[in-house]
């Protein structure tokens, strides 16, 4: 495979995909070839990589023309980041290419088979793998026949079969595997509201009404919520996209008062179900949608254009999107284009309004609108990608540069997107504007060498300048800390423990500067320890004795291994009413034996 066909990616990319720690590892599988076989079809690399267990993890890798566009891996892994099997793929797709095998996508594959041939396949997958058969069956058996270009007939019984089988299994409840089963499960739900969704695409929202009604009731008659985790958030946008079609299918559908108000019960009551475990409205909106419909005057005022810029009182909900925004969702999926301008214009949604400019093809219009009235970094992301989707590269490179010049929440995120893109269509001086921005608002090593990549012979002065604005950082990051240890600027991390006063900081440091401020460790970890034992704080017992375990090694580094002995000795005489305590210290002494106790001891 040629390095001109490969996409542009970095050390400093699979560093910002990936935990420190799951980057280091990677690189240490990498190091000792424990990926397997790599093929490449399309846009998409597999390989097999070893791993703790017999049969080796599967990594998927799919790119984009700007890098990764999205990983995956059959490892249990889920601690933030991409997993060290991810990296280690990564980094020979990255450091050597040429392992990388071109194949065929399966598509072409499939391109000249007949039938039959197809069939015989099939039934042999199915044969070797059961679940196979299984996963066959539900999906041919809702969609019975499609009637015409704007009719979809469905098997609703199939449909609240499927909704039922994408419930957590019970038992699963504080298992290692309940993550998963969470993930299944709206992997499963999103198939079933993506019907729905085709039923409105075809304008038959009598379907989609149905469809969701099932998957509706099926969550809220059945006890689902305590088997899963709080914290799975694939789940909540599952949750959120259901009561976001159904809104919309309320819209779409023609039903008479007595049925608006039938429907609005029965959503708020599965609205209250669900909310169960969610903790926040799912179907209210759709039950909004059943009582207000469109008949408000002031709304078709909006919709004819009558309406003022912002004119429009809206009141949409945290979390959800609101009715506004639902409206919008059907106006763009029925083509009413001008409408939807116009309600986004009177309702004050000025970034629905920029989006659809781009979508439309008002390019100028578009970046113009974002420039002069949004002024967050994560509208004017949204709407460098929209540009980007719309095949206008330069004019998504425009707005986000312009982001670069405003401040806010979400900023590190359109920088890094801008270095990478600017990047990949050799516009080196913005990216490398980009790439200072991105550290600045977010250092770490990752970003920082994001910038080293980029800099080339400018690398010097734009690394003092760096290092100079961590300096001033305040508060101090822990990821600060880790760019000056990198640098082996050990006075500099030492001050940004001290600053920041986390301990996840000062942990972070003091493994690094044992052998280089031995004093500083041993005085800061003592620090860290005498408050939890002075305490009796019995649980926290581990934590102190690890501090005292890295005051010990940087005494053996001072060669002041007697007066650390002497000094835990004293602590443990002090406190040896505190059973749990003493052996922790006996042990910890044992470990830490001075060189005349192991000569005593060698001698018997």
């Amino acid at each position: 495979m040629s390095n001109e066909r490969w996409p542009p990616i970095t050390e400093a990319t699979i560093r910002d995909l990936a935990r420190s720690s799951s980057y280091d590892r990677g690189q240490a599988y990498y190091d000792r070839s424990a990926v397997g076989e790599m093929v490449r079809r399309g846009e998409t690399v597999r390989a097999d990589v070893e791993g703790s267990q017999y049969q080796p993890y599967t990594v998927t890798i799919e790119f984009d023309d700007a890098g990764v566009a999205r990983t995956g891996c059959t490892c249990p892994y889920d601690h933030g980041g991409i997993c060290k099997h991810r990296v280690a793929v990564l980094l020979i797709c990255l450091r050597d290419p040429e392992r990388v095998t071109d194949s065929s996508p399966v598509s072409e594959l499939l391109e000249g088979a007949s039938r039959e041939r197809l069939e015989e396949l099939l039934v042999e997958l199915s044969e070797d793998r059961p679940g196979i058969a299984e996963w066959i069956e539900l999906r041919l058996t809702p969609t019975d026949a499609a009637a015409s270009d704007t009719t979809v007939s469905v098997n609703i019984d199939s449909i609240r079969k499927r909704a039922k089988h994408a419930l957590p299994k019970p038992g699963q409840r504080g298992h290692k595997d309940a993550y998963a089963e969470a993930e299944r499960m709206a992997s499963e739900l999103d198939e079933l509201i993506d019907q729905a969704q085709q039923a409105l695409d075809a304008g038959d929202g009598e379907i989609a009404v149905e469809i969701l009604e099932a998957v509706s009731d099926v969550l809220a008659t059945n006890r689902w919520s305590g088997l899963l985790p709080y914290d799975v958030t694939e789940l909540y946008e599952t949750l959120g996209t259901l009561g976001e079609t159904f809104a919309e299918a309320m819209l779409v559908v023609e039903l008479s008062e007595s049925e608006r108000e039938q429907w609005e019960q029965r959503l708020t009551k599965w609205d209250e179900e669900i909310r169960r475990f969610t903790g926040r409205p799912t179907l209210a909106v759709a039950a909004d949608a059943a009582r207000e419909g469109w008949d408000d005057d002031l709304l078709q005022r909006a919709l004819d254009g009558s309406l003022t810029d912002g004119e429009l009182d809206v009141d949409e909900p945290e979390f959800v999107a609101g009715l506004t925004t639902v409206r919008l969702f059907a106006l763009e999926r029925q083509g009413r284009t001008d409408e939807y301008l116009n309600l986004a214009r009177a309702a004050g949604k000025t970034q629905n309004y920029t989006e659809m400019l781009a979508r439309e093809g008002e390019i100028q219009a578009s970046v113009d609108c974002a420039t002069e009235n949004l002024s967050t970094p994560r509208s004017l992301l949204d709407i460098a990608k929209t540009l980007r989707d719309t095949d206008n590269p330069m004019a998504a490179l425009d707005v986000a540069e312009h982001g670069l010049t405003v401040d806010g929440l979400r900023k590190d995120r359109l920088a890094e997107w801008l270095r990478d893109r600017a990047a990949s269509l050799g516009e080196e001086d913005l990216a490398l504007r980009a790439a200072i921005v991105a550290f600045e608002e977010s250092p770490s090593p990752s970003t920082y060498q994001a910038v080293e990549e980029l800099a080339g012979d400018e690398w010097e002065s734009v690394r003092s300048e760096l290092l100079e604005s961590l300096r001033e950082q305040t508060p101090a990051s822990g990821h600060a800390a880790e760019v000056f240890l990198k640098e082996g600027l050990y006075d500099d991390a030492v001050e940004v423990a001290e600053r920041s006063g986390r301990s996840r900081v000062v942990k972070t440091v003091v493994e690094e500067v044992r052998e280089h401020r031995p004093q500083w460790v041993i005085r800061t970890c003592k620090s860290n320890a005498e408050p939890i034992v002075e305490q009796g704080k019995h649980d926290s017992y581990e934590t102190a004795v690890r501090w005292l375990r890295y005051a010990g090694e940087a005494a053996r580094e001072a060669d002041e291994l007697d007066e650390w002995r002497e000094y835990v000795e004293t602590m443990r005489d002090e406190h040896y009413r505190k059973y749990k305590l003493r052996p922790m210290l006996d042990d910890l002494l044992e470990a830490f034996q001075s060189p005349v106790d192991s000569e005593v001891s060698s001698d018997g």
